[in-house]
């Protein structure tokens, strides 16, 4: 889903200890090919670091919570990212393939091209974020234009 407010502003909340709460948030999936989500299914938030160490994911992430980003362009950066998908692969993943040929692709090439553009931005913010706090940029990839 796509979660007002983002990142601080108006998306700010609080459940106490113990209590469950239901809150829409925009996501992506730093693990390509896992089944998808589904509000049914109770989740556990956890820090981002249990899954990556990739500054540029982080980047990414944010970019999403600050609605700078649409969901699927930051899907398609990550996955480039978390599981070294090429743009092409990207382009060519399907969401939806029936056996009477019909199909639908998870990206369109406008969001793959956006996504692009989306990892140059986001290793340029992890370096410069590491320039700042004087910390080598984790993972950093000299490849950030992409495959």
């Amino acid at each position: 889903g796509g979660g007002g407010g983002g990142g601080l502003g108006g998306g700010v909340f609080n459940i106490p200890p113990g209590m469950r709460g239901r809150v829409k948030i925009a996501t992506v999936c730093l693990e390509f090919n896992k089944t998808d989500p589904k509000p049914s299914i109770d989740y556990e938030i956890r820090p981002i670091t249990d899954l990556s160490s990739d500054p540029a994911i982080f980047q990414i992430c944010r970019m999403l919570a600050n609605d700078e980003v649409a969901q699927p362009v930051a899907q398609a950066a990550a996955w480039h990212r978390t599981d070294s998908m090429t743009w092409e692969q990207l382009l060519a993943h399907d969401r939806v393939r029936l056996s009477n040929g019909y199909y639908e692709r998870f990206f369109s090439p406008e969001q793959v091209y956006w996504a692009r553009e989306v990892v140059v931005e986001a290793g340029i913010r992890a370096q410069r974020d590491a320039n700042a706090t004087g910390q080598p940029a984790q993972s950093w990839r000299s490849d950030m234009g992409g495959k």
